[in-house]
């Protein structure tokens, strides 16, 4: 079976060896040698800044004729099903670890669709931490409105999914062409609402990227919605993560003291990165 594994970046970076993966390149920087670009045949790279990865996944949907399409980062991929990071490892054998594409064909023989492993929130909910981090949970009233009015049968499951304590998060996600598709069409169908009613104008940098946020949770709507089944992986991280930095700015975000979705909080981060 073909399969192209979608590796999303903006910069350079290395694709795992296998070749179900493919690396496509996001944004409007200059050319990287490497990749593809989300930019040929019917796209929407133009909207990236407020669609993130998912730029590429609607490159995918529209331009891919493979019999498996899936979804990952440049930072973050799915690894095989017993793979774990291990402290003080190399990239390079991190990378080694990814999920192969004769692994995803025997698992999608008897799953729907592949995720990552869920997030677990513990102390609160997914739309309770949504709004917490994001400047508005507006979109998913807009949302919410759309689905009652043409895919009613969505709406109960969307309430069960913000009022979760778990989610699949990242756009992360593999699955058989069809599979693949069907969402695509659902997820841009509902996302283009939202941004035909949604006024981000005002939005930082940061939160312009809201339909790639808020399409981290409708996944597991769709997914619940139309009875699929799905296999989980292990999340792999490629880069050394500054974990000090992380906590120290997550705390700042409990305590009140920086807002999540300010020009404070992205400031704060270009400093800490130096």
């Amino acid at each position: 079976m073909e399969k192209q594994i979608a590796v999303v970046g903006h910069k350079p970076f290395e694709v795992p060896s296998d070749s179900a993966y493919l690396g496509i390149q996001v944004g409007n920087g200059p050319d990287i040698p490497s990749l593809i670009r989300d930019n040929t045949g019917d796209n929407i790279s133009s909207k990236n800044a407020s669609y993130c990865e998912l730029t590429a996944q609607y490159w995918l949907w529209k331009n891919s004729t493979t019999d498996i399409k899936g979804l990952v980062h440049y930072r973050r991929i799915l690894g095989s099903p017993n793979a774990h990071a291990v402290p003080f490892e190399s990239i390079d054998t991190r990378r080694d670890k990814a999920v192969t594409g004769e692994e995803i064909e025997s698992l999608l023989k008897s799953h729907d669709v592949i995720l990552p492993k869920s997030h677990n929130y513990v102390s609160e909910t997914a739309l309770g931490h949504y709004e917490r981090s994001h400047i508005s949970g507006e979109g998913f009233s807009i949302i919410r409105e759309y689905l009652v009015a043409k895919y009613p049968k969505y709406v109960d499951n969307l309430d069960i999914v913000l009022n979760s304590k778990q989610s699949h998060l990242l756009n992360i996600l593999i699955a058989n062409s069809n599979v693949f598709d069907s969402y695509s069409e659902w997820l841009f169908d509902v996302l283009g609402e939202v941004e035909s009613k949604l006024d981000i104008s005002n939005y930082s940098p940061v939160e312009k990227r809201v339909f790639g946020y808020l399409s981290e949770l409708l996944i597991d709507v769709w997914v619940k919605t139309n009875h699929l089944s799905y296999a989980e992986l292990p999340m792999l991280f490629l880069e050394h993560q500054n974990l000090p930095k992380r906590y120290f700015i997550s705390g700042l975000k409990k305590l009140g003291i920086v807002d999540p979705a300010s020009q404070e909080r992205a400031k704060l981060k270009e400093q800490m990165n130096g």
